[in-house]
């Protein structure tokens, strides 16, 4: 059995929705955010970092939603979620899979932590700005007439990135980008996201934003 510790308004929505996607059971221990947007302390408990989300799997404790996807896919994916590794897209849907956690999810921190302390430096805000058209630039050439970004199915790097897009589309990032908007739309009409969303509970990335 797969357990994860939920966190409200967060990544784990990521593992729910995966999970009901690859049709895993699971079960779901629910944490609610403090009035900070800080994770509860007794998630420190469950793991050191005491971040969300946090899977208990096949005997171990782990956290970083990046790697959770990853080990889930190839452990328990059955091939599914993926493209063949020995396919010209594997490659591609490895850097979509972990750009979400790592260049995209560095520029929205920075745009949620300059808008909540209400940042005001010139050199700070053209470089936000800047990177802001660089990332959405990037994700709408790869989205350039697709319905998936890797390949002609949906896979896990679809998934994981989405969550990017709706804390963009929650910061009022991507108002003039419909791609990306119609993409997010696609998403959230899954089964699986609807179910997932349903054993979730609320979800309202408005909360990250000032």
């Amino acid at each position: 059995m797969i357990t994860v510790h939920h966190l409200n308004n967060s990544k784990s929505q990521r593992i729910l929705w995966l999970l009901e996607e690859l049709g895993l059971a699971y079960t779901i221990r629910h944490y609610q955010r403090q009035p900070s947007l800080m994770a509860p302390p007794e998630m420190k408990s469950v793991h050191p970092l005491g971040k969300s989300p946090i899977v208990e799997i096949d005997g171990r404790v782990m956290a970083e939603s990046g790697a959770i996807v990853d080990y889930v896919v190839q452990r328990h994916g059955g091939g599914r979620l993926r493209p063949d590794p020995d396919s010209g897209s594997y490659a591609a849907y490895l850097e979509l899979l972990h750009y979400a956690e790592g260049s995209a999810n560095t520029m929205l921190l920075l745009n949620m932590v300059i808008s909540k302390f209400q940042v005001d430096n010139p050199v700070i805000d053209g470089y936000l700005a800047s990177q802001i058209t660089l990332h959405f630039n990037y994700l709408e050439g790869l989205l350039n007439g697709r319905t998936y970004f890797v390949g002609d199915d949906f896979t896990a790097a679809d998934l994981h990135i989405t969550f990017n897009l709706q804390m963009a589309q929650a910061s009022r990032l991507i108002e003039d980008r419909p791609a990306l908007l119609d993409f997010i739309g696609r998403m959230e009409r899954r089964p699986a996201y609807k179910r997932a969303m349903e054993k979730g509970g609320a979800f309202d990335l408005r909360a990250n934003r000032a």
